[in-house]
């Protein structure tokens, strides 16, 4: 069955074929999607245009009403309102000068206008000076009052202008929203097709490689379990050890939480496996470690982490007395022989065990694996079969 498989036919080529149908169609939307927020913020531009066109009409008409109030009253607060308009003409100008590079169209209208409010605040200017020396009632409130007229009917003409070309504007962002509306929902429309297509076709491909999967599935959970386990005891290896010891010093550190580390060497493997065999000396690792695990509560996590090597992650343990109680356990537990040596001799086999506790004695996976082992090593070096404390 796997020599019909073709790798590069069945498993590339479909979703490769499908990624480039769909890239193509998503980009489009994109770009779609991307004039459409152009379009957007072109037309909330031309509002703000139209918006501050209004208040610079309004902001004009409040200026002369202020200048015509206080030539007939001679109330400064006329004057102040009248001084505030020409401050908030000047930033009206401005704001809609902003405009002008993105739409050109207003820029000569935008002179013409800058230079008609120059001349209505001239004109309100010269009016305050004879104000100032001809009292309330002169000829000079007519004359302003007329030329005032007259500019402000220039004022309006250009104005209404410039709504006109903003409304000519907003007439082609709306055409070019709804188009670009109509792609965006005509593109939707095709990458769905576009899916259901590549569902339909593939459907009994996709049947035929599951089937095709589901015959290697025991063979890669097999994979699966000897990449993090030991072949010959079915122990955990040293790498899926490392990692729960990561993640359950992880898990402590939040909880608040001790670690005890177990780190244990056999004594006498090397001589069995010397002078019995390297068969003997497999025998002998998994009577011990079925001897061992005997002794572990639920909670403990043995591993294999070399030739002679074990480890032994406590969880929830109260003090460091009832470490000791599990390591003498273990030691106990290979105290009868280990098989019937040559002639009946039986041949015996213990353990030197190194503890260290996180985070007492380390604060990180690597420093507590490397005190446990040298806990270890000094149990070793004062006489084997027994368990030292780290520090």
């Amino acid at each position: 069955m796997t020599g019909n498989l073709n790798y590069k036919k069945h498993i590339i080529l479909p979703p490769a074929i499908a990624s480039i149908v769909l890239i193509i169609a998503m980009s489009w939307v994109f770009f779609s999607a991307h004039n459409l927020i152009e379009s957007a913020q072109r037309k909330v531009q031309i509002s703000e245009v139209k918006y501050d066109a209004v208040k610079l009409l309004n902001s004009l008409i409040t200026a002369e009403n202020s200048l015509r109030g206080y030539l007939m009253t001679g109330n400064v607060e006329f004057l102040n309102t009248y001084n505030i308009s020409a401050i908030q003409n000047e930033l009206l100008l401005n704001k809609l000068r902003r405009h002008q590079q993105d739409i050109p169209q207003i820029k000569p209208l935008l002179i013409r206008l800058d230079a008609l409010i120059k001349d209505k605040f001239g004109i309100g200017q010269i009016a305050l000076q004879m104000q100032l020396s001809a009292g309330s009632y002169a000829p000079h409130l007519r004359i302003a009052t007329n030329n005032n007229k007259i500019i402000m009917d220039k004022v309006r003409t250009e104005l209404k202008s410039l709504d006109t070309i903003m409304q000519t504007e907003s007439d082609k962002v709306d055409s070019l929203l709804a188009e670009t509306l109509n792609k965006i929902k005509l593109l939707s429309l095709l990458i769905v097709l576009i899916m259901s297509a590549i569902l339909f076709i593939n459907y009994k491909r996709t049947v035929w490689l599951f089937e095709h999967a589901s015959s290697f599935e025991e063979l890669a959970e097999e994979f699966g379990h000897l990449a993090l386990h030991d072949a010959l005891t079915k122990l955990p290896n040293r790498r899926n050890f490392e990692q729960y010891l990561k993640q359950t010093i992880s898990q402590a550190n939040r909880g608040k939480q001790r670690v005890g580390l177990l780190y244990m060497d056999l004594d006498g493997f090397k001589l069995i496996n010397d002078q019995y065999g390297h068969h003997a000396g497999d025998k002998a690792l998994i009577t011990a470690v079925e001897r061992i695990n005997k002794t572990l509560r639920d909670s403990d996590f043995f591993a294999r982490i070399g030739g002679d090597e074990f480890v032994l992650v406590a969880n929830y343990f109260n003090d460091n007395d009832e470490l000791q109680v599990i390591a003498n356990r273990i030691i106990q537990s290979l105290n009868q022989p280990i098989f019937e040596g040559s002639a009946e001799k039986p041949v015996f086999m213990g353990i030197s065990i190194g503890i260290a506790i996180y985070p007492d004695h380390a604060k990180s996976t690597i420093a507590l694996i490397s005190a446990a082992d040298q806990a270890m090593y000094e149990a070793k070096t004062s006489g084997k079969n027994q368990a030292f404390f780290y520090g």
